[in-house]
């Protein structure tokens, strides 16, 4: 069953620059999407036009069945069961944060979890003007999360973070569903956030929707080097070079290499070594090309000799 869906949209900014296009989307319900593309490709408009914070110049936004905008004659924007959270949110000055977060009656229960889950209990009695950015985006959080929305926008809920802040925010929002059963829908700074998190990625380029897929699918399949550098180092190689006798490119990311130590046999010798905390990324020689291959820590030493190949090609 889709809860959302896009049928024949079009936004344009400026005259004639299309911010965001779209034939048909739909978006299942109790959904986790990802949102990934670089900047200006039309990520945030899309949840604004979903969020009914951004009219289409053309099209129609379902929800639930019945169409979003006629129903947004209101002073507020937006759509009461849609909550869009922007990553240039605001809270009001000189109120503390329990002034802010209970305006109207809630169910005491349903506060207590709420609060539990963003970790704000401390911070109740704290002037907004207080918190530091991460707590100003977890009390934000709270406050969307108190109106149950049925879908949940989130526009870059990581950015500016730092990373014990982030590391907080993401196990908030992997636990999202334990408050209510929602539909996310989110875009992130780091694209390679969204892998353990979405069911499905959309990447967006030119304002429209380029390729869609798992997020193992995305990773280990991308149409092209477009989307397969918003998820992290790759490189092109020559297939003639690694066994294959059609001639074409492939692509293979630093851990679709095999590695061994050959003194005398090998194929390539390191000649750079960088330490990434888990994992060694090493620059191998090979031929007249550079490989960059993920190893252990430590297993290889600058100019060692070693036998590399390819065990998977994208």
């Amino acid at each position: 069953m889709s809860v959302l869906e896009l049928h024949n949209i079009q936004k344009h900014y400026e005259g004639d620059h299309l911010a965001f296009s779209c034939k048909e989307l739909k978006i299942p319900l109790g959904a986790k999407i990802g949102l990934a593309g670089e900047t200006g490709s039309g990520k945030s408009t899309l949840l604004r036009i979903i969020g009914g914070l951004g009219k289409p110049d053309q099209g129609q936004v379902l929800y639930n069945n019945e169409d979003v905008y006629p129903k947004l004659d209101r002073l507020i924007a937006g759509h009461p069961d849609i909550a869009y959270l922007s990553q240039s949110f605001e809270l009001p000055k000189f109120i503390t944060v329990s002034e802010f977060l209970f305006v109207h009656p809630f169910d005491d229960e349903e506060v207590d979890e709420v609060v539990e889950l963003c970790d704000i209990n401390h911070l109740l009695e704290n002037e907004t003007r207080e918190l530091s950015g991460g707590e100003r985006q977890r009390v934000a959080l709270a406050k969307t999360l108190l109106r149950k929305p049925e879908v949940l926008l989130l526009d870059e809920p990581y950015s500016n973070l730092d990373p014990p802040h982030k590391r907080e925010m993401k196990r908030i929002i992997d636990q999202l569903d334990q408050v209510e059963r929602m539909t996310i829908l989110m875009v992130s700074h780091e694209p390679t956030d969204l892998l353990p998190w979405a069911d499905e990625v959309l990447v967006l380029r030119n304002g429209g929707i380029y390729q869609t897929g798992a997020p193992k699918h995305i990773y280990q399949a991308p149409n092209d080097d477009y989307v397969a550098g918003l998820f992290g180092e790759y490189q092109l190689l020559k297939a003639t070079d690694w066994g294959e006798e059609k001639e074409r490119h492939i692509l293979a990311r630093p851990e679709d290499f095999s590695l061994s130590k050959n003194a005398h046999g090998g194929n390539g010798a390191v000649v750079e070594r960088q330490y990434h905390g888990g994992y060694d990324l090493l620059v191998i020689q090979v031929g007249e090309e550079q490989i960059r291959v993920r190893s252990e820590v430590e297993a290889y030493q600058i100019g060692d000799q070693v036998r590399v190949s390819l065990s998977k090609i994208l």
